[in-house]
């Protein structure tokens, strides 16, 4: 008896110590997943803090002030602060941001690549030739002037620079090489062939393709009024003598052309072609997506979308990354055949 007893007292004790053995394991797993999570939120905190700090890439660029002929030399990251709420609302989703910031990167790069500019100018401020661009300073100023008060200015620039800082160093590519970047406000059904508008140019990647925009876009539709004295002096070369211009049916104004987005490509004036695209320059209309109504004395354009239709649109961009879309499938959806790359 006392045999078993003795049996009994050591398994007795076994379990005990195996008891406590495994009670210390869960207690150091829990305490382990507490530290981990301490420390996934302190992550978490310093992440949404550091977007409150201007981090610089380490390369120093040179861009040329329009204006005043000054060339200024920046980090790269600053300056892609400074164009990316130049060239798109800052309260856009932070997808279509950090897609932004990656085409403005690659746009950057490509112009250094080309050596578009002279005498060590990297790129200028002047977005009809490059990119649109005002440093911080400014950029404070017209959120100021548009009535935004000083949270909604830090915020609106936080999420710039998490556009910038997130993406760093992010570019596109096709076939090794640095891409056309180029990007529009916006084309409500389709985007633009690049080779329907630049005759002679075409890029693999720069094709049309199916978009989706949010109706409520302000530029989405627009009207310009031209008239026909205007009009027909943008055609050169014409004996005006044989026409009656007090009688608007023998000028035979109309569209002639379409792209095959469905833009107009030309319209047709006392027989001669004017392309859509310089009519969009002489008149400023906002895209070459545009149905005309002639009058006796003028023209009225009246015109969908806004900007030359190639590339990523932005209004699209904000409107997929609002359904979903992350920033790299919004470039690929817009650049086909593309590689984003570091």
């Amino acid at each position: 008896m006392k045999k078993i007893y003795s049996k009994l007292g050591l398994v007795t004790c076994i379990l005990l110590v195996l008891s406590f053995v495994l009670f210390c394991i869960n207690l150091l797993k829990i305490k382990g997943e507490d530290e981990t999570d301490i420390e996934i939120k302190k992550d978490e905190e310093i992440k949404e803090e550091s977007y409150d700090i201007d981090y610089k890439a380490g390369m120093t660029i040179n861009v040329l002030c329009s204006s005043t002929g000054e060339v200024m030399a920046m980090d790269i990251n600053d300056y892609l602060r400074g164009v990316l709420p130049s060239e798109m609302p800052p309260y856009y989703d932070i997808e279509a941001l950090k897609a932004q910031a990656i085409v403005a990167r690659t746009y950057l790069y490509r112009k250094i690549s080309d050596n578009a500019h002279n005498d060590g100018v990297h790129i200028c401020d002047n977005f009809s030739h490059c990119q649109a661009f005002y440093n911080k300073e400014k950029i404070f100023e017209i959120w100021a002037s548009k009535g935004y008060d000083e949270n909604t200015r830090k915020q609106y620039w936080k999420n710039v620079n998490e556009a910038v800082v997130s993406t760093n160093g992010k570019i596109i590519k096709y076939n090794g090489e640095y891409i056309k970047a180029f990007f529009h406000a916006s084309s409500p059904k389709k985007t633009e062939d690049v080779s329907q508008i630049w005759s002679g140019v075409h890029y693999p990647y720069l094709v049309s393709v199916e978009n989706h925009e949010a109706e409520d876009y302000p530029n989405r539709t627009s009207q310009v009024e031209v008239s026909i004295n205007d009009l027909i002096s943008k055609v050169n070369n014409i004996d005006y003598s044989k026409y009656d211009l007090n009688n608007i049916s023998t000028l035979n104004i109309h569209i002639s052309d379409y792209t095959t987005s469905g833009r107009v490509k030309y319209i047709e004036v006392c027989g001669n072609k004017i392309k859509a695209e310089d009519l969009r320059t002489y008149f400023g209309l906002k895209s070459t997506d545009f149905t005309m109504e002639v009058n006796q004395n003028s023209v009225l354009f009246n015109v969908t979308g806004y900007g030359h239709g190639v590339g990523m649109s932005q209004v699209g961009a904000n409107y997929y990354a609002k359904h979903g879309m992350n920033c790299e499938d919004i470039i690929k959806h817009y650049y086909k055949g593309v590689e984003i790359s570091i």
